[in-house]
């Protein structure tokens, strides 16, 4: 169909903001925090589409009843994806856009179910107690260098350089001995909306500290008049429970589908 050119992404944000299920990369690329592609069923008044980053996230919008845009979504991923690519996750709206994929990709994706939270801060304790034997700092590029977790790799996959993330991105460390011990930045960012990614070295878990880099990052974000996100697994049990800790409630449940394989394993 009609790919768009950056300067048009604003005639697919209604689409968007009409499903709470959106995921923030998506408003990340619409206004052009990270690069992506986007594709629609008609280039003045579209009505159907999906969006791509270079992480291999996809996000499908719209009506899922365009047989015409479908059929150029399934040639799309046959002839650019499958084989191709590492990664192919897509994540889905509606109903109906997971009836597309459960009937014309079910060969090649397997299906899961995600859940994305609301922010509530009338839930959140901004205050908390630290050791005095561990030093909060923001991540930065020193954080950057040092992180097993948030690393140069991590950085570009997703936000597709450092100084963009340096630039739009957020975060906090915690740091022990010089080693940091608990992170939480923002694995997207939309301008007004950031999505949380937390990691607890393994050695230090169980002392609250993800829950501290958590609200030392929401603190941040209301600071600077940006809503705080929260996605993850429906099975993941720690990610919820911590969710909820921190303010984040009424999660609504969506399908993300990813490769079932590529063709390539050795």
């Amino acid at each position: 169909m009609y790919c768009l050119e950056p300067k048009d992404y604003y005639k697919i944000n209604n689409m968007l903001e009409a499903s709470f299920k959106t995921p923030t990369f998506a408003f990340s690329v619409v206004n052009h925090v990270i690069e992506g592609s986007v594709y629609v069923n008609d280039m003045m008044r579209p009505s159907s589409g999906f969006l791509r980053i270079r992480a291999g996230d996809y996000y499908v919008f719209g009506q899922a009843n365009d047989v015409v845009f479908n059929n150029f979504l399934y040639r799309y991923f046959v002839e650019n994806v499958y084989g191709k690519e590492k990664r192919f996750t897509v994540f889905t709206p509606s109903t109906d856009w997971e009836t597309v994929f459960d009937e014309t990709f079910n060969t090649y994706v397997k299906k899961m179910t995600r859940s994305k939270y609301r922010f509530l801060p009338s839930k959140v304790h901004s205050t908390y107690s630290l050791s005095n034997l561990y030093e909060l700092k923001d991540f930065n590029a020193d954080s950057l260098r040092k992180s097993e977790n948030f690393n140069e790799s991590y950085i570009v996959e997703y936000w597709g350089s450092k100084s963009n993330f340096l630039k739009n991105g957020l975060g906090v460390c915690l740091i022990h001995k010089e080693k940091i011990i608990a992170e939480c930045v923002s694995i997207f960012h939309s301008g007004t909306i950031a999505e949380i990614d937390i990691v607890t070295n393994p050695t230090y878990r169980g002392q609250g500290l993800g829950k501290i880099v958590g609200q030392a990052f929401i603190n941040k974000c209301l600071e600077k008049n940006v809503m705080p996100a929260w996605d993850c697994d429906n099975n993941n049990k720690a990610s919820k429970a911590l969710a909820n800790k921190l303010g984040f409630s009424n999660e609504e449940d969506y399908a993300l589908y990813v490769l079932k394989w590529t063709g390539n394993e050795t």
